[in-house]
């Protein structure tokens, strides 16, 4: 069965619609439509009941997300290695990255050494947090950007890491809301909002994370994913709910959202934000240990 018809399948899935995986994806909807057919073919089953303005997932669908999902996991995981294997004596590096936030980082802090060192060839990849961990760990991955929350980093004796940017989290609000006026909040001000975070993944991470960071003020069903920066970004500037930010990026992010305003948190909290660089210490790559000894 085709690769990339198992991850548009899986991108439906993650997303909802045929309509966004395929604006994820850079395909038409009817691309993404004729490849589903495709696959239910071949299986011999229908993976999604599909009305006028509405597609759901069979139960069949929904069990064939796991068999999907251990199919991709599986050749990726396969592919990494092998690329990772035939870029240890060229000039190539791969790095992974968990959202647009880290790849606005990479641009900014490795812009300067890759100046330094014009014969290294970024490769990107965006997976989750969890995930970046993992393939660092196991090689499938020269290295990885992802945000930290935390001072005490321990990611296990394999990994290393390099600290590019610290900071604190700043609580982003609409300009419509009273409080906007203000260059500082508490946060039990806020506390009846929703709290939008970004995650292109289902997965429940920063929920738990802001949970338990900003002390249980605001309960965990109010912190909600969005699939997209822009949904989370449109619905805080529409005073829908409340987000939260690394300040370092937001000269950034006021150029991007107007109409949201940054306020420092009065909480006695910790709003420890980083961003990290890791990177596998068993690396045996010139190019990626020349690149890894520009951050310290």
């Amino acid at each position: 069965m085709d690769i990339n018809k198992l991850r548009t399948f899986l991108t439906i899935a993650q997303y909802g619609s045929f309509r966004a995986a395929a604006e994820k994806l850079f395909l038409s909807p009817r691309a993404v439509s004729k490849q589903m057919d495709q696959i239910e073919n071949e299986l011999g089953v229908k993976l999604f009941t599909r009305q006028k303005n509405n597609t759901s997932l069979t139960d069949m669908g929904q069990e064939f997300i796991v068999t999907a999902t251990d199919l991709v996991n599986s050749y990726t995981n396969a592919y990494n290695r092998i690329q990772i294997e035939n870029a240890s004596n060229s000039r190539k590096v791969v790095i992974g990255f968990s959202s647009q936030n880290q790849s606005t980082i990479i641009q900014q802090t490795f812009r300067e050494p890759l100046l330094q060192n014009p014969e290294i060839e970024l490769e990107l990849r965006e997976e989750s947090g969890r995930a970046l961990v993992k393939m660092v760990r196991e090689k499938q991955l020269h290295m990885a950007v992802t945000p930290a929350y935390d001072e005490v980093l321990d990611y296990g004796p394999k990994v290393g890491v390099r600290k590019l940017i610290t900071g604190e989290m700043v609580v982003g609000v609409s300009r419509q809301n009273p409080v906007s006026k203000l260059e500082s909040v508490n946060l039990e001000q806020l506390s009846e909002l929703p709290v939008f975070y970004y995650n292109s993944y289902q997965s429940t991470y920063l929920q738990d994370v802001f949970y338990k960071k900003f002390n249980k003020i605001f309960p965990k069903k109010n912190i909600q994913r969005c699939s997209s920066i822009e949904q989370r970004d449109m619905l805080i500037a529409l005073d829908r709910g409340v987000g939260f930010f690394p300040q370092p990026l937001v000269p950034a992010e006021s150029m991007l959202n107007p109409m949201i305003k940054f306020l420092k948190i009065e909480n006695d909290l910790n709003t420890y934000y980083a961003s990290v660089l890791l990177y596998n210490k068993e690396v045996e790559s010139p190019t990626v240990r020349k690149l890894i000894d520009q951050f310290e």
